[in-house]
């Protein structure tokens, strides 16, 4: 596991934490270079605010797609 892929399995644990309550969560697919993708699971599968946001403010520097 490369520091990439463990800094986005943090950023994953919170973020299904906080998705919990709604029951939701994220899912790793892969993580290639700069490009993480990943799987939203549950009634947030829509919303960007938590998702995105986190990412963002914690790894700027990623590409995040969604499948």
């Amino acid at each position: 596991m490369n520091g990439t892929e463990k800094q986005v399995l943090e950023v994953l644990h919170n973020l299904n934490w906080l998705l919990e309550p709604h029951e939701s969560s994220v899912e790793l697919i892969a993580v290639e270079d700069e490009k993480v993708l990943i799987r939203c699971v549950g009634a947030c599968v829509g919303c960007d605010d938590c998702i995105g946001t986190a990412f963002k403010e914690r790894m700027p520097h990623i590409e995040l797609i969604r499948q």
